[in-house]
């Protein structure tokens, strides 16, 4: 069995000093297959139209390193910056403080950009004819939508490589919801879909929601929907409870507060929550909760930053944190009254499953996407209404919250996806999809057999192959698609 990961985004994404989660995906599958297909799973890497086979022997240095600065990336937050957090929140100096051990500066980071060139194995530069070919039949992994969206590329790849694709989906918000995204970026999503229903011998949902999403596409283009799984993505062990981790940490005190997790743009709802800080401000005075969102700022916010950096009734409590690295952010999470996530839409909702797991409460929005990871222990309420937002936040502010003790009884049942869980399902689907296809003769024989015997409903046959397959095609190390 061969297997090839697309690390396209990985590589395109290294200079960066924090990872998005679609980034944090594409690592966990790479460190997945180094760890558990060592022998039979190679990378490989797309840049201007060439799909080049990487390096075997540089990959596991690369993505370590990449994890190791990802980890690190506590350099990135200075002690100014936590020391303003903890005297907005009233917390005693140092409980924002780094982690335990030897603190690494920024430029003492392992170094990403001398791993790259010895991705590229010297045997590129010789002519085509000593190329080695890219793994003709390979399970072909790609889990970031990445070079998806030009048309005709995969499929060619597919066809001339005898690829067996399996794609993860993260979400379709893009097509499903156009006013959050810029423009353009509905039509290119469309596209991306359209390649995963063309070429997809499986695809991974993130999922049940994004999984109805994808059918209910299909259906509205006309397509054959495609076979797959739903298999929730990990929670990291640092959020996982029984960890060694900040959460574990003597409370941090000071004054109640509200957490907001995520980018600020227009789809995770933050004016919402700025309108309600308002009047809670006005209501309550110097004795209104505070809240802290931490996100770096995205697109088409003009309005949100207006009212976070102009209304001078927010300055005592209203926080805003572009950058808090993962430490430092179980630290502030422990100790919230509870989480909040607003948003109109999401394609998935990792930071819910992370707050949940540091037994920590969280009220959201009533989407299916957030109930299908956290079932019935959210506080879940309309994206829209306004005042029901209001009254539950002004409880869960209480000492004594009933709506939050309620919560707090039940969160103990939260089970926290791992990705153990995640990849005991994928290694099974890629075990599944890696068996050998009959040639068409033979799947039409088997069509026949199975129409004669009346077998029960629900047996398929395999998709024949497609006429435009090329036997035996050896094309170079890189090819131009």
């Amino acid at each position: 069995m061969k297997i090839l990961l697309d690390i396209t985004r990985l590589l395109r994404r290294s200079g960066q000093m924090t990872p998005t989660g679609i980034d944090r995906v594409e690592l966990a599958y790479a460190k997945h297959l180094i760890a558990h297909y060592p022998d039979s799973s190679t990378f490989v890497g797309r840049f201007r139209s060439r799909v080049w086979q990487l390096n075997p022997s540089a990959v596991p240095y690369f993505v370590n390193t990449l994890a190791a600065r990802w980890d690190l990336s506590n350099a990135l937050v200075t002690r100014n910056e936590l020391r303003r957090l903890e005297e907005f929140l009233n917390l005693r100096r140092g409980a924002m403080a780094h982690p335990p051990g030897p603190h690494v500066p920024r430029k003492e980071m392992p170094e990403i950009l001398s791993a790259l060139p010895s991705l590229l194995s010297p045997i590129n530069i010789l002519p085509g004819l000593f190329r080695r070919p890219i793994a003709k039949g390979a399970v072909y992994l790609n889990v970031s939508h990445e070079g998806l969206n030009s048309p005709g590329r995969i499929e060619r790849l597919v066809r001339t490589f005898d690829w067996k694709p399996i794609y993860l989906v993260h979400d379709l918000i893009p097509v499903t919801h156009p006013e959050y995204v810029r423009p353009g970026d509905e039509a290119k999503h469309t596209q991306r879909m359209k390649t995963v229903l063309n070429s997809a011998s499986a695809v991974i949902y993130n999922s049940a929601h994004t999984e109805r999403m994808m059918n209910s596409f299909a259906m509205s283009t006309d397509m054959k929907p495609a076979r797959g799984i739903v298999s929730l993505l990990g929670v990291e062990e640092k959020f996982q409870k029984g960890q060694e981790r900040a959460a574990d940490l003597p409370p941090v005190g000071g004054d109640p507060y509200f957490v907001v997790v995520g980018t600020i743009e227009p789809r995770k709802n933050h004016l919402l929550l700025l309108n309600l800080w308002r009047h809670l401000v006005e209501r309550h005075g110097a004795k209104a909760p505070k809240l802290v969102i931490v996100g770096r700022r995205g697109w088409e916010n003009e309005n949100i930053i207006d009212v976070i950096d102009r209304c001078s009734n927010l300055k005592q409590h209203l926080i805003e944190c572009n950058r808090l690295p993962d430490w430092q952010l179980t630290r502030l999470l422990s100790g919230a009254r509870a989480v909040l996530f607003p948003s109109f839409a999401e394609g998935y909702g990792l930071p819910l499953a992370e707050a949940l797991s540091l037994r920590v409460p969280v009220i959201c929005s009533n989407l299916e996407v957030f109930q299908d990871i956290a079932g019935n222990i959210p506080y879940y309420l309309d994206p829209i209404d306004g005042m029901s937002w209001l009254k539950v936040i002004e409880d869960f502010a209480l000492p004594d919250s009933s709506l939050r003790q309620a919560q707090m009884a039940k969160i103990d049942r939260f089970a926290a996806p791992t990705w153990q869980q995640h990849f005991d399902a994928v290694d099974e689907l890629i075990a599944d999809v890696a068996q050998p296809r009959p040639a068409p003769h033979q799947q039409l024989l088997s069509t026949i057999r199975r129409k004669i015997s009346l077998r029960p409903a629900g047996e398929h046959s395999l998709e024949a192959a497609g006429a435009e397959d090329l036997i035996g095609a050896r094309l170079p190390h890189s090819t131009t698609i």
